[in-house]
């Protein structure tokens, strides 16, 4: 079936949340009910690369055996404790089992979800996050989460219950939002599109394009238009580094005649982000090197703020949070201190050249999994009183107003 392409305001938004309200469930793997308000943090090191053996980079990553410790052996060692760390010989397939079916989960519960890949350029993020579309056994989280999906919603659909499927996809390529679904030509906006706010509604990104999809078939080519589109670059470090952070959205709508409580929507944000990088290491000029600048600073920024939702969690006193420092900070500001159940996948490179950085992404995981999330459940019937409510309250003010201008005439 064919899809079809709606612009709107609200494209890639959120429902409003209710401040102060706390998840009443678990979070998104079973067990561990003590910090199911935080954000949860998976940690997968990549196998070490042929480059960096002839380079002479032994491995200075160790998993421990239970599958929550890293143990990083250099000048200093250092042992970090997460949620689920993934050794080198990891499938792809053990990633989706762990991360993404208990988002699918939560999603279709009516629960907002995030997993967000981080890590140095060359690390393995993009190879989690897609991985080769074309190779079943390689294909990545967003392929398999696309496809999951559109199962589930086949076997739940019935003559009462159905669903209503719609999904966004865009890059922040140097400071700019761009839409990966429209091709970019002399029509393209150079400021790209604005991130905005509204009550009610969140963050938003103005007229990104939201498309109604009705099976995985179109979904992935949706993935795949998208991914064609995104910024490459081939650098010393990664022939196809990523040049651009890039964020997939999927909404989800559920209507149950028969079952009320089966009545609500979910937002999935899948993100890749570019890698972090020095310029002596990846030999960058030009455009390249503007471009590692750019990356750089977006996720110094995502920095600070991970920073200081830790330490506002830490102390339990609101704190001023720079959501608005960068276009990645704002497009995240709901994922991260927001209505959203949130995953950190943290890649690793496991060679000794790489020590420093592999240590900056173990300590970076470390303060992610302290923030906590308030995530609710969004029902229908909820949203709808919410919306009433608005409704009344601008009544009651434009009446108030028109007695004022009656009074005073």
């Amino acid at each position: 079936a064919g899809a079809r392409a709606r612009r709107r305001a609200g494209a890639g938004s959120e429902p409003a949340r209710r401040p102060g309200r706390r998840s009443p469930v678990a979070a998104m793997a079973d067990g561990e009910a003590e910090d199911q308000t935080c954000v949860r943090v998976a940690v997968r090191c990549r196998p070490i690369s042929k480059k960096e053996i002839d380079e002479g980079g032994d491995s200075c990553v160790e998993i421990g055996k239970d599958g929550q410790t890293v143990n990083l052996v250099g000048e200093a060692s250092h042992t970090f404790a997460f949620d689920h760390v993934f050794g080198q010989q990891s499938q792809q397939a053990d990633v989706f089992k762990t991360l993404g079916s208990p988002l699918l989960d939560k999603a279709f519960e009516g629960y907002n979800a995030t997993i967000f890949a981080y890590g140095q350029t060359g690390s393995g993020k993009t190879h989690t996050m897609m991985g080769d579309r074309n190779n079943k056994a390689e294909r990545g989280l967003i392929p398999r989460i696309a496809d999951d999906l559109f199962q589930r919603v086949a076997d739940l659909t019935t003559d009462t219950r159905k669903f209503l499927i719609c999904c966004s996809f865009l890059e922040i390529y140097n400071e700019i939002v761009y839409d990966l679904l429209v091709p970019r030509g002399k029509s393209t906006p150079k400021t790209g599109l604005e991130i905005r706010e509204q009550k009610g509604i969140g963050v938003y990104v103005k007229d990104l394009q939201e498309i109604v999809v009705e099976s995985s078939d179109k979904l992935q080519k949706l993935i795949d238009q998208g991914f064609e589109h995104r910024a490459t670059a081939a650098t010393q470090m990664n022939a196809t580094s990523s040049r651009s952070h890039c964020l997939f959205i999927v909404k989800m709508h559920q209507k149950d005649d028969n079952n009320a409580a089966n009545n609500n929507f979910s937002k999935m944000n899948l993100v890749d982000l570019a890698g972090s990088e020095r310029a002596s290491r990846t030999g960058a000029q030009g455009d390249t090197l503007k471009e590692g600048a750019n990356i750089n600073k977006s996720l110094s920024s995502l920095g600070n703020v991970i920073n200081a939702l830790s330490k506002m969690a830490a102390g339990g006193k609101k704190a001023f949070i720079p959501y608005r420092d960068s276009k990645l900070t704002r497009v995240l500001q709901e994922s991260l201190g927001g209505n959203a159940l949130t995953t950190m996948m943290a890649a690793l490179s496991p060679a000794k050249t790489n020590y420093d950085e592999t240590l900056g992404t173990l300590n970076y995981a470390k303060r992610a999994k302290t923030i906590k999330v308030n995530a609710t459940k969004n029902e229908e019937s909820e949203q709808i009183a919410r919306l009433e409510e608005e409704v009344e309250n601008l009544k009651a003010k434009l009446q108030a107003q028109a007695g004022g201008g009656a009074a005073a005439g």
